[in-house]
């Protein structure tokens, strides 16, 4: 059975119906919904027999958004009998997406067959940086395990489109990702979605422990884990995440059309998020600690030049504010007056940077005071087989096009010390 996209209309009358169906709320500007999508057309090959795989496009059904109290993409719905009995927000792979199906449908889903415990290579981390590793090492003959907690391609998926990747002017950041994420699928990658939470240094011999217990050895571990957005840490910020705080302009901007929104920061990412959101918001204020950027100049003066965006430095935010459990607005200091200022605002953007995801490797002696590995120009760590790439190590510039450097390098010199 193909996969279907009902209008609001039709979607209702399914539920009026007592059908057992799965939605998927998307939006076509989303990079974590086209990750998804690859994922439902797999699905539809194995399940499409079973039940209704349905398609709701928010910008198109924005009422039924609304009336489902949708407020990220992609949310995914679980249908029984006419009634939603779970749902679920962010990219979920096939695996996991056909276990919580089949347990709607009241099947056990088969045990998967238990993958090799011991490999040449584990890389932690599924991003540009760490798909590049896994490409590098599987073209080298390494037998190569890639640990991601999340969705291919990392930040990449949450990047609109770049235009700093050298051969092309623009090209869109989930596009990128999945291809490179089917290169190394290609190429014979061992792939599982598995939160890391320890490396443990035997030697000759690396073990990989994750979240839910499996462990996993290799001869050597490529730490390609990156960052995590930083947050504000005042009063109403995590209380409204997914209810008007957002951290992805590109997965939630839909959200705001025709509305206020502020963002806080003012470096690369504050200033080009601001010009993605300026196509969808009403009117945006960024909020800047001084008035000194760190923003390309070009990407100062786009902004500038925006009737949408205004600028306001020395501005120090203390408070989100709520309306019926929704961002209503930001209280901040006005740092050169004293005074204090209420900003309305249906959604707040932070972009105040990010720390690195190194909490399982802190007691290895790998990282600096700030939580970035240290490494060597080969990408070697202070522990002989442990390597880094990406973000997640301390250096001068992060953008994509260091992070496949640095998976490259890291791969190399990974297999270098397993050939002796």
């Amino acid at each position: 059975m193909a996969i279907l996209y009902p209008n609001a209309q039709e979607f209702k009358a399914m539920l009026q119906e007592k059908k057992t169906f799965f939605a998927d709320f998307f939006a076509t500007w989303c990079g974590p919904c086209k990750m998804e999508s690859y994922v439902l057309d797999d699905l539809d090959k194995i399940m499409g027999d079973k039940l209704d795989i349905v398609k709701i496009d928010i910008d198109k059904e924005p009422a039924l958004t609304e009336e489902l109290d949708i407020t990220i993409v992609p949310t995914l719905l679980f249908i029984k009998d006419g009634e939603i009995v779970s749902r679920y927000s962010g990219f979920l792979p096939l695996e996991r997406l056909q276990a919580r199906l089949e347990k709607l449908l009241g099947n056990e889903h088969p045990e998967e067959a238990a993958p090799d415990a011991c490999f040449d290579l584990i890389i932690v981390g599924g991003g540009a940086a760490g798909l590049t590793s896994a490409i590098y090492a599987r073209r080298a003959g390494l037998k190569t395990l890639v640990l991601e907690a999340f969705a291919p391609g990392g930040k990449l998926i949450k990047t609109f489109e770049l235009e700093n990747w050298p051969g092309l002017k623009n090209v869109n950041g989930s596009q990128l990702a999945y291809d490179i994420y089917e290169q190394a699928m290609a190429l014979g990658t061992d792939y599982l979605y598995e939160k890391a939470t320890e490396v443990i240094d035997k030697g000759e011999q690396k073990i990989v422990v994750c979240e839910g217990g499996k462990r996993f050895g290799a001869k050597a571990v490529i730490i390609a884990t990156g960052t995590v957005e930083r947050t504000l840490g005042i009063p109403g910020e995590m209380e409204m995440i997914g209810r008007g705080v957002s951290f992805c302009a590109v997965c939630d901007a839909a959200f705001y059309r025709n509305k206020p929104v502020v963002i806080v920061g003012a470096g690369n990412s504050a200033f080009e998020e601001s010009l993605y959101l300026a196509e969808f918001a009403s009117d945006i204020t960024i909020l800047a600690r001084s008035d000194k950027y760190s923003a390309e100049m070009i990407t100062q003066q786009k902004v500038k030049d925006n009737p949408k965006i205004t600028v306001l430095p020395f501005r120090q935010p203390l408070e989100i504010m709520t309306k019926d459990d929704r961002v209503a607005g930001v209280r901040v200091l006005n740092k050169q007056t004293g005074e204090e200022e209420i900003i309305p605002a249906n959604g707040v953007f932070p972009y105040i940077g990010a720390d690195p995801v190194t909490k399982f490797v802190k007691d290895l002696g790998i990282t600096n005071e700030q939580g970035y590995l240290v490494v060597n120009e080969d990408m070697s760590t202070a522990i002989p087989g442990i390597y880094g790439a990406g973000d997640v190590c301390a250096k001068v510039l992060r953008q994509v096009v260091t992070a496949t450097n640095d998976g490259a390098i890291a791969a190399q010199s990974a297999l270098k010390y397993i050939r002796g």
